[in-house]
């Protein structure tokens, strides 16, 4: 009985013992796979991270890229700019100087236009002029009178104490002249036609 009772303790303790190592075996166990599924679920999220990171990469260098050819076209952009300006500064000087041209070319069409109208008003006098003078010749009476204004004026200058030119054209080294016009016209065919070719 003794034996027995000696028995049941060690036997309540050993099956003590082995219920909490069953207990705690379980307990690992769960442990253990809850820390599997842990490291199952981080080495997904670490494969997303690197898949994420692959992909970041990927970007960074199509930008890198990008940004290259961005770059490039800016430089070009600026040589097109810099082109452009010394296009545009080469024209503003050309416009000045046919501006300065063109107001120069108004000036002269002014002086002209007024030496043109000039001109009409005195050939409108001459031509009215000359129409007095057909008509005062064209008439007798007038032709008369004036032969009689004419010879009026020749006795005149035959009387001795006027003075005149005496049929001088230079008389003590003064012209007797208003205006003396000679106009040398030159031969159109030259010496050749002058020798009788």
């Amino acid at each position: 009985m003794n034996k027995d009772r000696i028995k049941n303790p060690a036997l309540i303790l050993l099956l003590g013992v082995t219920i909490f190592s069953m207990f705690s075996y379980v307990a690992e166990l769960r442990a253990r796979f809850s820390l599997q599924d842990s490291l199952t679920e981080a080495q997904g999220k670490i494969a997303e991270l690197s898949q994420e990171k692959r992909n970041l990469l990927q970007e960074l260098g199509k930008e890198k890229k990008l940004n290259q050819q961005l770059e490039v076209k800016n430089l070009t952009y600026g040589v097109y700019l810099k082109a452009s300006k010394d296009r545009l500064s080469r024209l503003f000087r050309e416009n000045q100087h046919t501006q300065n041209e063109l107001e120069e070319i108004n000036a002269k069409f002014t002086v002209l236009k007024a030496e043109n109208r000039a001109l009409i008003d005195s050939h409108q006098r001459n031509y009215l002029e000359n129409e007095q003078l057909k008509f005062k010749l064209g008439s007798v009476v007038e032709l008369k009178k004036q032969i009689r204004v004419l010879r009026s004026k020749k006795s005149k200058a035959s009387q001795p104490d006027t003075k005149g030119n005496q049929g001088f054209m230079i008389k003590n080294g003064r012209s007797t002249l208003d205006k003396i016009k000679i106009e040398v016209v030159p031969n159109p065919h030259g010496s050749h036609a002058a020798g009788g070719h």
